[in-house]
């Protein structure tokens, strides 16, 4: 076996203990604007997760129904109340993925999201999907500065 190839695989050895004693961020922080899930059991997920100077909100949708105006709003609306929750705002967005369930959707999603993040939006991408859980139109997941 050639010198080279024999190095690459002591160091592969040697990187898999390494992966599995990494422990957590220190800087990661889990937030629960209405507290976290008094049911005992450990979360599915985290609505929002500051680290290392960063925000990010979960993908949030409205389960209730509503036009897609309606839930593009309620989905910002509760987006900017998470990231005022961890000190940040709509202006420090800098990345935003929107999940639609139809594209035909996008225009009327978008005249609802247009000015939401300033003059100065974050680079977004927008995805039609198969489907949404609880049958959402929209969903959407934010990341900020902190």
């Amino acid at each position: 076996m050639p010198s080279s190839r024999r190095n690459l695989f002591a160091a592969a050895a040697l990187a898999v203990p390494a992966v599995a004693i990494a422990k957590p961020s220190k800087n990661k922080q889990a937030h629960f604007k209405d507290g976290r899930p008094k049911d005992g059991k450990a979360p599915l997920y985290s609505p929002v997760v500051t680290c290392n100077g960063f925000v990010f909100v979960s993908g949030t949708g409205k389960i209730d129904g509503g036009s897609i105006q309606e839930q593009t709003k309620y989905v910002l609306d509760s987006i900017e109340a998470n990231l005022k929750h961890v000190g940040s705002s709509m202006l420090k967005a800098v990345k935003c993925n929107v999940y639609l369930s139809d594209i035909a959707n996008y225009g009327p999603m978008n005249e609802v999201f247009r000015g939401r993040f300033g003059d100065n939006p974050p680079a977004r991408t927008t995805f039609a999907v198969a489907a949404i859980p609880f049958g959402c139109l929209v969903e959407i997941e934010v990341m900020a500065e902190a």
